[in-house]
């Protein structure tokens, strides 16, 4: 460890004096012993070259293979070219060499990439204008998963305001509709996504998931969309909204197309903190789409009574997606109600990290984190300014207010954000006790339709009332509570232990999956019919179960006509 007391010759640029020590106590409404100031000042002298001297060395980046993987074509589409606005960015980046061209698990599949996936040489938006010139100097973890498997990155599909809405209308570059009915949401924030696969301008796609955002377009527009267990895909290279929350997963057309991708991209890096015990390297990654065909006779099924009757649900949403599930029982499951309380609790255990963490993470206060840091983006987003605010999306205007007075007056937010970490473990044995008596659980992915966009220059009042609801019952499956500092140590250590471990994670991070199950008219003039998606639940690490469950539903019924 560093001395850190002061060198006998310190830097010109050194500003600490004894003001400065009185100052920072001063600011926890403490004070020193006066015979203490001299030797604090020292110290804190001596810290700051400590600082310093690691702020001058240069940053590391990693490497990027561009000679293999050359970016080719990038460009902002215009016009017909983007007649959807689900576009941020187009390129074409595909593996190169002799030996990969053609080859892979994703051989020729073209895929986009939600607008906060870092792809070097390619402006990334995150669907704001707080900046405008942010192009990553890094390619994220699963950009070169995609790569090696031999799939072509077709471009950056646009994305809600930093990712942080769920309805698409929050992107700086403008709305998105739906793509079975033209001004209602197409859902977020991975709206862009949601748009493009379901109208076939790629085969799949990259998504993220805070509180439902691989989910909620899926089911808007009616994709599967599987949000996998925390840490699971990499986060590596990803632009963080709160790192207890991160996921990013699949988005395809089929349910055989999403296990492959998550097949690609799953895996440890070495690298993410989010990767829990249990995590399995790259090569141990099930076969996912081979699993998914095992079929599901004596399986058990359980429908989340809670998840039914939702504030601001729609009931018909709720009998399709329960009449959904009983399809199983004709392909010899059992299929019955289950009562989880506290899935009722879930949304406001959900909204204590995200205000309290996630402000801290949006200001730069957050720490105690392992990994890559993007300090390129960083430098953009920070600090924030009044121009900077001005430009913000209601959201992030709403947790600045909430998350800097809550950590300034409520009596003790530390302790109100730990008794909501204690309760997310509590949250997760809920539903892994009735895990214990059936293989996967069901809800409805959201507990309404997508509502119609918002007019332009809506107020936050209307904006917050649109967007209502749309989380209720996929922000449960995101909470996460564990010690972030061990936990990629541990899924080194102990990865022969898996079944065991992942019996006793401290977290929910379960992984969930929306399904297409049908159609319904919307309740709004002129009533057009929009996708209802059901959600597929279970246990940490059994996507393989959650494939199961939905290729099966999907091979017995068509979703286009089952209503």
């Amino acid at each position: 460890m560093s001395s850190t007391l002061a060198p006998e010759i310190k830097s010109e640029r050194n500003p600490i004096s004894e003001k400065d020590v009185v100052k920072a106590l001063e600011s926890l409404n403490l004070r020193p012993k006066p015979e203490d100031v001299p030797h604090l000042t020292n110290l804190l002298t001596g810290i700051w070259e400590v600082w310093d001297k690691v702020d001058q060395m240069d940053d590391y980046v990693p490497e990027v293979n561009e000679k293999r993987f050359p970016r080719k074509d990038v460009h902002r589409p215009e016009g017909q070219d983007n007649a959807g606005n689900a576009w941020a960015w187009k390129c074409d980046v595909r593996d190169q060499s002799p030996s990969g061209e053609g080859k892979g698990l994703l051989a020729g599949k073209t895929l986009s990439l939600k607008d906060n996936i870092a792809l070097k040489g390619v402006p990334c938006l995150l669907g704001t204008d707080i900046f405008q010139d942010w192009t990553p100097n890094m390619d994220a973890t699963v950009v070169t998963r995609i790569l090696e498997a031999g799939g072509v990155i077709k471009g950056k599909a646009v994305c809600e305001n930093l990712s942080a809405w769920a309805v698409s209308c929050s992107a700086a570059t403008g709305p998105i509709s739906n793509a079975w009915a033209s001004g209602f949401s197409a859902g977020g924030s991975s709206s862009g996504s949601g748009y493009l696969i379901a109208k076939g301008e790629c085969w799949g796609g990259l998504g993220g998931d805070q509180g439902g955002s691989i989910r909620i377009p899926s089911s808007a527009n009616g994709l599967v969309g599987m949000k996998p267990t925390f840490g699971l895909v990499p986060y590596t290279g990803i632009a963080s909204l709160e790192p207890t929350l991160d996921h990013t997963g699949p988005m395809t057309r089929t349910v055989l197309d999403n296990a492959l991708l998550l097949q690609a991209v799953a895996g440890a890096d070495g690298v993410d903190d989010r990767q829990l015990a249990g995590c399995p390297f790259p090569d141990s990654v099930p076969d996912y789409p081979a699993l998914a065909q095992q079929g599901v006779k004596g399986l058990r099924v359980g429908i989340i009574k809670e998840s039914l009757d939702r504030p601001l649900h729609d009931p018909r949403v709720s009998a399709l997606v329960v009449k959904a599930a009983k399809v199983f029982e004709t392909l010899g499951c059992v299929v019955e109600e289950v009562s989880v309380p506290m899935h009722a609790d879930a949304p406001d255990i959900w909204a204590v990290p995200g205000r309290l963490s996630v402000y801290k993470s949006l200001v730069g206060e957050a720490g105690g984190r392992r990994g890559h840091c993007m300090n390129d983006l960083t430098e953009k987003m920070l600090p924030i300014d009044q121009e900077k605010y001005d430009k913000m999306w209601c959201a992030y205007k709403n947790w600045m207010v909430n998350g800097r007075w809550g950590w300034d007056h409520l009596p003790k937010p530390g302790q109100l954000l730990g008794k909501a970490t204690n309760l997310t473990r509590k949250l997760r044995d809920e539903y892994y006790k009735a895990l214990g008596q059936y293989d996967v659980l069901i809800t409805p992915t959201m507990p309404l339709l997508p509502p119609k966009l918002p007019a332009e220059g809506a107020s936050i009042k209307e904006l917050m009332v649109n967007s209502a609801g749309a989380s209720l019952n996929t922000s449960a499956f995101n909470i996460v509570g564990y010690p972030r500092d061990v936990t990629f140590f541990f899924s080194l250590l102990f990865q022969w232990m898996n079944t065991i471990l992942t019996r006793l994670i401290l977290q929910t991070g379960l992984p969930a999956l929306s399904l297409p199950v049908g159609f319904l008219p919307s309740l709004v003039e002129p009533h057009p019919k929009l996708p209802v998606g059901m959600q597929i639940v279970s246990k940490l690490y059994h996507e393989a179960t959650i494939y199961r469950v939905a290729y099966a539903w999907e091979q017995a019924v068509d979703w286009k006509d089952f209503s």
